[in-house]
């Protein structure tokens, strides 16, 4: 696990918008650091105001460029009375600022799950009936976690979350990293960290295993390539690489490694 992060005290900004918290504004000022979070389903939430509100929303961060931490405070708390209005200023204790503006963000503002568009489903990677699930698919009580990543602007049906445990591909993926997952259809893997399956046999469980994709290819005497050895690496060298039979007839690539996503609860 990583080392603790410090605490520190930041300024803390609630928006309304139509009656409704619609998102917040955490501002280390003494760090020059910052994380906005606002809900994402404006369409819905707003009609026709939606596209006045979520301008106003995405040109908060290049104010604060602008203009800097003090003097931005000074505007949003003179400034927003109205339609979209901020409450009263506030102080919070935070850790890394990006965690704690989504902890703070899901305590304030309440946004309706919208599937696969602001929310995706979190999977349990768990041990069923003595094997591992192999259908990874939302049924009626799955978890639903509202997602922010950086520059994504839509998400679709092929990616899910999932926790990882386990150091072996640290410091990349540090032990207990909420992750973001897209599904494998097809196409090369060289170089890239995959969610591969082992499936269980007679004698044990299956396991599921993160790791980066590597493999090396011969020609055959009849001119077809083949897999001469397939490595599945972890970053970090006090683990050992696992070598995968060369027809994989034992394995399945499940998903592809996105991203590590913001995880309030950890």
């Amino acid at each position: 696990m990583g080392v603790a992060q410090s605490t520190a005290l930041a300024q803390l900004r609630v928006f309304e918008a139509l009656g409704e918290n619609c998102g917040i504004a955490l501002i280390h000022v003494e760090a020059g650091e910052s994380a906005f979070r606002f809900r994402q389903d404006w369409d819905e939430f707003a009609g026709e105001e939606a596209d006045v509100l979520r301008a106003i929303a995405e040109d908060l961060p290049g104010k604060l460029g602008t203009m800097g931490a003090e003097a931005f405070l000074e505007w949003v708390d003179s400034t927003f009375s109205n339609t979209f209005r901020v409450q009263e200023p506030r102080t919070a204790l935070i850790g890394h600022i990006d965690r704690s503006a989504h902890l703070l963000y899901r305590k304030f503002v309440n946004a309706a799950v919208q599937p696969f568009r602001t929310h995706l489903p979190l999977f349990e990677l768990r041990a069923t009936g003595g094997s591992f699930q192999t259908d990874l698919s939302v049924t009626p009580d799955v978890r639903w976690l509202e997602v922010h990543v950086p520059g994504r602007r839509s998400l679709t049906e092929d990616y899910f979350c999932a926790y990882i445990e386990g150091a072996s591909m640290e410091p990349d993926i540090p032990d207990g990293s909420l992750c973001l997952f897209r599904f494998y259809r097809a196409g090369t893997r060289q170089g890239g960290i995959y969610l591969m399956q082992r499936f269980a046999t007679s004698e044990g469980g299956g396991e599921f295993t993160v790791k980066r994709y590597e493999s090396r290819k011969r020609q055959r005497p009849d001119g077809a390539w083949e897999h001469e050895s397939i490595t599945m690496d972890p970053r970090n060298p006090e683990y050992a690489a696992w070598e995968l039979e060369r027809d994989e007839s034992g394995y399945v690539t499940v998903a592809q490694f996105v991203a590590i996503l913001e995880d309030p609860e950890r």
